[in-house]
């Protein structure tokens, strides 16, 4: 969490220097409407939730279970995006997410015998699944709240406001840990630190123009394309095993995504 903290700190101060420079800072902050206050604090407050139980559903759980339970969330953004934002799918749009989200089951499982799936029966109500799920069903929450920020302000500014409130609540809670170690880490991962802070940034600028102009639904299964690469890079400079279950996923994955693609 410490990490995290000095990646929305420099997420917070990467675009102040435009913003002053076109001289929009601080005067933005005086003209925001109130509405938006509390949906970029409720987003900020859910990713910092999202984030707390992905990182303990992995440092506790099986890899091949939590990652892809994680990675459920456009199960869940229908759902919300029908019930709260009125979203109307498609039949293709339907299928394709669900194809997506299955595509990612099979490349992340490691095999599907059936004494491999049975042994998974019992480890699979555990914390760490427990806490994968709440991660899926925050992430898809945030997401559509997401949908709702951006219609009314530029991506560019909702991302440094998440980053801003982040950065808070992230050294909050590392804070109520009282096992802070923000130098310490800063001075060991420094270089991650800004590289990630860079690539999440800009991630999350694509997405959020993304969901200016698509259904947040077809925009968060199709964010699942990282796993398509992730198995590829996986079997080809890695050399990692059960290679043919990875394409098979990866072939449902891509058919998925092609629907989604052709979906209205």
């Amino acid at each position: 969490m410490e990490f995290f903290f000095w990646v929305f700190l420099l997420g917070t101060l990467l675009y102040l220097p435009f913003f002053i420079a076109f001289g929009v800072f601080p005067s933005f902050l005086l003209t925001m409407p109130s509405k938006l206050w509390w949906i970029i604090i409720l987003s900020g407050f859910i990713q910092t939730i999202y984030i707390v139980c992905l990182i303990e559903a992995y440092r506790g759980g099986d890899l091949s279970l939590v990652y892809p339970i994680s990675r459920s969330a456009p199960l869940f953004t229908q759902i919300w995006a029908v019930l709260f934002i009125g979203e109307i799918l498609s039949t293709k749009g339907v299928i394709g997410i669900a194809l997506v989200t299955f595509g990612i089951f099979i490349v992340s499982i490691r095999d599907f015998q059936l004494k491999s799936v049975s042994s998974y029966a019992k480890p699979i109500s555990s914390r760490p699944y427990l806490l994968a799920l709440i991660a899926a069903l925050t992430g898809s929450i945030y997401s559509v709240i997401d949908k709702i920020g951006v219609q009314i302000i530029h991506p560019v500014f909702y991302i440094w406001f998440i980053n801003f409130l982040m950065c808070i609540d992230t050294g909050f809670y590392v804070l109520l840990q009282r096992k802070g170690a923000f130098l310490k880490v800063w001075k060991e991962s420094k270089k991650e630190i800004f590289i990630i802070a860079l690539l999440q940034n800009a991630s999350y600028f694509l997405v959020l123009m993304a969901m200016q102009i698509s259904k947040v639904s077809y925009v968060v299964a199709f964010r699942q394309v990282s796993a398509l690469f992730a198995a590829g890079m996986g079997i080809i400079f890695l050399k990692e095993s059960h290679w043919k279950f990875r394409i098979t996923g990866a072939m449902i994955l891509t058919l998925g995504l092609v629907l989604i693609g052709l979906a209205k």
